[in-house]
């Protein structure tokens, strides 16, 4: 499929805002999107039909939700796409839309300190029993077990972290448990030697970070290689004292494995900000677990962050369509295509 021609409006770039949660279309970002020309649309649609029909002669799109192939094809005009994510795993056909010349955006830079504080605040929760005890003491018990049912309490600090994904929210990690003077093992298949080296992590296997590790906190996109890269063989190779973190995507733990190995003292604990479908209720296997600390995906979530992911997908819209190379680019390979500066 050729790439399009692209003709514009004489009134300026039309870009629709499709927000399905509330706030991406807020007034700061509709002027932000009229100051640099372009006339906004906004639409609160979750049919998929109804958006089609909204975006099909946009130029440019900021989306909160899911972008199937089917939408990415429908599009006649589209130049630039900025998703409020740093992950793109709900993004279908980023091949089609690389082929169509769509620039697909995403947010690095923005979520990856609240995340990482997110990722050490369960790690230190599960590990000192906090909501447990919490529970406990608000029912009238004042219990100071050390084992609260799981076999003692670990200690954080000098203990050793395995990292899994040492990208921008696993060096942000890093960096804290440094304080806490951890040992660190990170693997991760893209990123440096140098950078490894810089932050103190020793590189290992995956297998050799289950074994050696007290605390696991995962840090991966969800993509082929990654769903389930945590299951039954890998929770077999953690300590029985280990602790589980993972602030990543539900999907990269296979959750009957873990729920499993919870109940059967496999692995002590674990501090979980997403799971394999959400949202879960009270009947789910794992909010039944005392060993378990639950928080409902908010780990990216902060006053700073809830207004940078509004803005920062309009950003890199308006900077597309204004004939600039946004900050992030997922799919680079379609800039040799377009004229950018």
């Amino acid at each position: 499929m050729p790439g399009q021609e692209y003709v514009d409006h004489p009134s300026g770039p039309e870009v629709l805002i499709v927000d399905t949660m509330g706030g991406a279309s807020g007034p700061e970002v509709v002027a932000l999107l009229e100051k640099a020309g372009c006339r906004v649309t906004v639409s609160h649609e979750h049919r998929e039909d109804e958006v089609i029909a909204s975006a099909r002669d946009a130029d440019g799109i900021v989306f909160t939700g899911p972008i199937s192939r089917r939408l990415i094809d429908s599009l006649t005009r589209c130049r630039v796409i900025a998703r409020s994510s740093i992950g793109m795993d709900n993004v279908d056909g980023i091949d089609l839309a690389t082929e169509k010349g769509i620039v697909l955006c995403n947010m690095p830079g923005v979520i990856e300190e609240e995340v990482a504080d997110h990722t050490f605040a369960l790690l230190l929760a599960a590990a000192r029993r906090i909501t447990l005890q919490d529970r406990a003491l608000r029912a009238g018990a004042w219990e100071r077990r050390d084992d609260m049912g799981t076999g003692g309490t670990p200690r954080v600090f000098g203990a050793t972290l395995g990292i899994v994904g040492v990208g921008r929210i696993g060096q942000a990690v890093a960096r804290r448990a440094r304080g806490f003077e951890m040992r660190l093992l990170g693997v991760d298949p893209v990123v440096d030697d140098a950078t490894f080296a810089a932050l103190g992590v020793r590189r290992a296997t995956l297998a050799e970070v289950l074994q050696e590790s007290d605390f696991v906190t995962l840090h991966v996109p969800l993509e082929g290689g990654t769903r389930h890269l945590i299951g039954a063989p890998e929770l077999r190779l953690m300590k029985r004292s280990a602790i589980l973190v993972n602030t990543s995507r539900g999907p990269v733990v296979d959750e009957i494995a873990l729920v499993d190995a919870l109940k059967s003292g496999q692995v002590a604990g674990a501090g979980l900000d997403v799971m394999e479908e959400e949202p879960i209720g009270a009947d789910h296997p794992l909010s039944g677990l005392d060993n378990v600390v639950l928080t409902p995906h908010s780990a990216s979530r902060s006053g700073w962050t809830d207004r940078m992911r509004h803005l920062r997908p309009a950003e890199e819209v308006a900077a597309v369509l204004n004939g600039h190379r946004p900050r992030a680019v997922w799919n680079p390979e379609v800039l040799a295509r377009l004229d950018l500066r």
